[in-house]
């Protein structure tokens, strides 16, 4: 949770919250080496190596390359230059321990040759050769890895476009599969799909759009499909949607309002972002209402629901797929009954961020944020900065740490006395203190490069600094 203030970065913890705000600072932009980072397309992020820190997995379709990013910790990432495998035209990605060893391994598509395959991981971020899934998929592309039949194993689903189906993959347990299993070939051009218990049955049914042009009406096609606990699916008898939208992006199945029904999101490339309430009428069939959300991004890509802002409620966010200016990545604060606020944006400096990943980056209790930049052939992290006020705190807002970064000396604005500084590193070990008389600037020349935390007074108040 940290506060960017000119130049500064303070946080501040209070069990007597009065106020909570949230920004986003844009921390990292790691630039891809080409060939092999060129289009950036799929990202998502789990433990690779053997730390608790959350890495990055990025396939890039140009490129043909699947590469992971290493987390130090502190949330700055550093790009692992052999890649986990080259794909000809890598898209799909998903993280999960496949052959049930305690590692996780990455799955991957090439949607040019037809392949769904998976990587073995060694525990320290070191990947076998690629091990076929199928290499028969009619264009694959977005993948999922979860227990689709009863046998407590993780199984692969995949969507083909080309194909006109969307499948699955059964696994023994120990990462050899079995044929495909079809989930639906009756919808055309099938690009987005999600993997839910919709019906809250205890096994995971499937939400399927198609990917293609209005054109003619009906041509768009938004379908739930059940599962019967064995991997056999059944159509929900009402569609969710037969309209003129057009190229749905993305799609998931989430509980919106909170009334423990989980309701389909979605976005199309004509600019329309929305959800539909999901009201279960009888087992097998369901009624949709569509609530379409506002938004500045002429083209969206990937939408989520995510607690951004730590009230326990969670925010719609959507990614833009629009090629140069505008804004890139926003989100709408939810009032927890399926109500958002305004538009917030959290970045315009990107062209083209197709999808997006979540986790704490930074092990420091929020969200923060992670997106390709198809486009610009980067990756970007975005630091969020959340923080809660109490009436003390706010007495305190404007203390202010500078430089920072710094080589060598800090200076402090906003202490009315005389005041014990504690700096901590980003393990958490306290590697100096010292009092300080009111005016008097710190030396912190005896301390390694890098990101520290400074706690004033033994008290929970901390700043965040760097080192260079």
């Amino acid at each position: 949770m940290y506060k960017h203030f000119f130049y500064s970065f303070f946080l501040l913890f209070t069990s007597f919250n009065v106020l909570a705000q949230t920004t986003f600072n844009k921390s990292q932009s790691i630039a891809l080496p080409l060939p092999g980072g060129n289009a950036p397309y799929n990202i998502a992020s789990g433990l690779i190596n053997d730390d608790t820190y959350v890495d990055l997995v990025i396939s890039t379709t140009i490129g043909s390359t699947v590469y992971w990013l290493e987390n130090d910790g502190a949330g700055q990432f550093t790009l692992q230059t052999t890649p986990i495998g080259t794909l000809n035209n890598a898209g799909g990605v998903a993280i999960a321990d496949l052959n049930n060893d305690g590692f996780n391994d990455v799955v991957s598509t090439s949607s040019a040759d037809g392949k769904l395959v998976w990587y073995a991981n060694d525990g320290l971020g070191n990947f076998g050769t690629e091990q076929i899934i199928s290499a028969t998929i009619d264009g694959p592309g977005q993948v999922y890895v979860r227990t689709i039949d009863n046998d407590a194993t993780l199984d692969v689903a995949v969507a083909a476009y080309t194909g006109n189906e969307v499948i699955w993959f059964a696994n023994n347990g120990s990462g050899t599969f079995g044929p495909k299993n079809i989930i639906d070939n009756t919808i055309t051009s099938p690009g987005a799909f999600a993997m839910r218990d919709i019906d809250f049955d205890g096994d995971i049914d499937s939400v399927i759009a198609n990917a293609v042009s209005f054109g003619i009406p009906n041509d768009c096609r938004i379908e739930v499909f059940y599962n019967d606990g064995n991997g056999n699916f059944t159509p929900d008898t009402n569609v969710v949607s037969l309209n003129t939208k057009d190229y749905i992006f993305s799609i998931m199945a989430e509980d919106v309002d909170n009334d423990s029904s989980l309701d389909i999101l979605v976005t199309d490339i004509t600019g329309s972002a929305s959800w539909f309430k999901r009201t279960q009428i009888a087992p097998g069939t369901a009624t949709y209402t569509e609530t379409v959300l506002s938004t500045s991004i002429a083209n969206p890509a990937c939408l989520d629901l995510r607690d951004l802002d730590n009230d326990n409620l969670r925010d719609f966010v959507l990614t833009s797929a629009t090629s140069g200016s505008g804004n890139d990545i926003v989100w709408f604060k939810s009032d927890g009954i399926g109500g958002f606020g305004p538009e917030q944006v959290i970045d315009d400096t990107q062209s083209q961020a197709y999808t997006i990943t979540f986790a704490d980056f930074e092990n420091d209790g929020d969200l923060d944020i992670s997106t390709i930049a198809y486009n610009d052939d980067s990756v970007n992290v975005f630091e969020n900065e959340t923080f809660t006020l109490s009436v003390s705190d706010l007495e305190l807002s404007n203390l202010v740490v500078y430089p920072n970064p710094t080589e060598g000396t800090l200076h402090f604005k906003g202490l009315s006395a005389a005041t014990t500084i504690s700096i901590f590193n980003s393990l958490g070990k306290l590697v100096k203190t010292q009092e300080i008389q009111l005016h008097e600037p710190l030396d912190i020349s005896d301390i390694e490069n890098g990101i520290y935390l400074i706690r004033f007074n033994d008290t929970d108040m901390k700043m965040k600094f760097i080192k260079k």
